[in-house]
């Protein structure tokens, strides 16, 4: 369970990783959010950016969340919402995965859309594991 934690962890790190690099004007936007985002030379309006900016601790937090589940980190306790979020990270990587799979860029529906699924494997091996 703790390998499911870190692996998922890092996935989620390096999607924040890309949000982050979109941020600051990498020229990757024809290959995120549908491939249908406003971009000028492949870098992201505004209005995108700012989405990309607020995605950043939302994945760090998921990311937080899933290794706090696992005994990783004791960041959060052990309490009964850890749990319950898990699940949410889950339901979250599933319908990221959909959105992914469903895009008109071949690298966000392939490449990001592999990632979103592994992590969401991960997250559901640690969401099911019995910690207690």
């Amino acid at each position: 369970m703790e390998v499911a934690a870190i692996l998922a962890a890092v996935l989620l790190a390096a999607v924040a990783a890309v949000q982050l690099a979109l941020v600051f004007g990498a020229p990757w936007g024809d290959h995120v959010y549908g491939g249908r985002a406003e971009t000028d030379n492949g870098r992201l309006a505004p209005r995108y950016r700012a989405m990309s900016a607020a995605a950043v601790p939302l994945l760090l937090a998921a990311a937080a969340i899933i290794l706090s589940r696992a005994g990783v980190v004791s960041w959060f306790g052990s309490d009964g919402w850890v749990a319950v979020a898990s699940w949410v990270v889950f339901g979250y990587l599933v319908l990221n995965t959909i959105a992914n799979v469903a895009s008109t860029s071949r690298i966000e529906r392939f490449g990001m859309g592999s990632l979103s699924a592994g992590a969401a494997i991960c997250t559901l091996v640690v969401a099911l594991s019995d910690t207690d």
